[in-house]
Order: structure tokens, then C-alpha cells, then sequence
């Protein structure tokens, strides 16, 4: 038997993720050091990278469709 396929979209929770850490700490506490700042930046560039990778699993961009395969046993100059 196939197992059911899982349906629900993970990919945006990873771009809410990184919204968040990118946004927050520099709305709530203003008085932060350059490097927490940089820091959080950092944390939210990492999770919007996971989240396409994420996305491409999701929406299977780069699997190869079977229709675009050659038939096998033919040349190319048939």
C-alpha cells in the first residue's frame, strides 16, 4: 500500500520563522549590540534558505517527469 501523502504546507512556516527572527529582537529591545542584531540576521537568511529548500520538496521542482525521458533502445540519429 502507498502511504498517505502528508498535505499540509511546511515551507511557510519557515518564512514566518525567519520574519520573526528577523523582525522581533529589533522591534522589541532596541537597545541591542550590533552583533545580536547581525546575529538574528544571520538566524533569519538561514531559515528563508531552509524554507526554498522546503518549498522545492513540496512543489517537486527538479524531479525529472517520466514523459520527458528517451524511450529506451533508440539512437539519436533515428
Amino acid at each position: 500500500m502507498a502511504e498517505p501523502k502528508n498535505e499540509t504546507p511546511v515551507a511557510v512556516w519557515y518564512f514566518i520563522g525567519a520574519t520573526f527572527a528577523g523582525t522581533l529582537p529589533n522591534l522589541l529591545f532596541p537597545g541591542l549590540n550590533a552583533w545580536v542584531r547581525v546575529l538574528f540576521i544571520v538566524v533569519a537568511l538561514v531559515l528563508i534558505s531552509a524554507g526554498f529548500v522546503q518549498l522545492r520538496r513540496e512543489t517537486g521542482w527538479g524531479k525529472k517527469r517520466e514523459s520527458d525521458e528517451p524511450p529506451s533502445g533508440s539512437s539519436p540519429d533515428a
